[in-house]
C-alpha cells in the first residue's frame, strides 16, 4: 500500500490552489497538491505535507501550519493500487501561484467550481464534499474502485 498526502491550500478570496497534472496518476486533471510519503527514513503524513508543500508550492512551513482534515483509503485505485491519503489543509491563506513544475501547472478554484472541473472520479462522487464541509470533524473514507460505481464507506464522519 502507498501512502500519500492531499494538500488543500486557500487563498485570501477561498479559493483552492490545485494543479493540472502532467503525469500519471491523474494526467491532465486538477488535483490538489501533494505526495508520497517517503519510508526510509521514515517519514510522517504530516512531515510530507511541510516537504510537498515547500517542494511543489514553495511553502516554507511547519507541521503546526497544518490541519489533519481526513483519511482516505482507496483500494485497487486506477494506475495506482490501493492507497491511503491524509488530506491536510494549510492554515494560512496562500495567494502566490506556484510556477510550472514537472508535475503540472497551479491554478486557483473558487470552490463553486470544482464540481465542475476536470477532477478524479472518486475526487468529485467523495472527497471533496468531505473537504468543502471542513468541520472540525476529522473523517474517514474507504473507496473499493474495483467496483463499478465505486462504492464509498464512510468510517467516521
Amino acid at each position: 500500500m502507498k501512502l500519500a498526502t492531499l494538500l488543500y491550500i486557500k487563498n485570501s478570496g477561498g479559493e483552492y490552489l490545485l494543479i493540472e497534472r502532467a503525469k500519471e496518476p491523474n494526467k491532465g486533471l486538477l488535483s490538489p497538491p501533494g505526495g508520497k510519503v517517503i519510508f526510509n527514513p521514515a517519514e510522517s503524513p504530516v512531515a510530507c505535507a511541510v516537504r510537498e508543500g515547500e517542494e511543489e508550492c514553495r511553502i516554507i512551513s511547519e507541521p503546526k501550519d497544518w490541519k489533519l482534515l481526513g483519511i482516505v483509503t482507496e483500494n485497487n485505485y486506477p494506475n495506482i493500487g490501493n492507497i491511503m491519503l491524509f488530506l491536510y489543509e494549510y492554515y494560512k491563506p496562500f495567494d502566490e501561484l506556484p510556477q510550472e513544475c514537472p508535475e503540472g501547472r497551479f491554478k486557483f478554484v473558487h470552490p463553486d467550481f470544482i464540481s465542475n472541473s476536470p477532477i478524479p472520479e472518486t475526487d468529485k462522487l467523495y472527497i471533496w464534499n468531505f473537504v468543502l464541509k471542513n468541520t472540525d470533524r476529522l473523517f474517514s473514507i474507504y473507496i473499493d474502485c474495483e467496483k463499478l460505481p465505486f462504492e464509498c464507506i464512510i468510517e467516521q464522519e
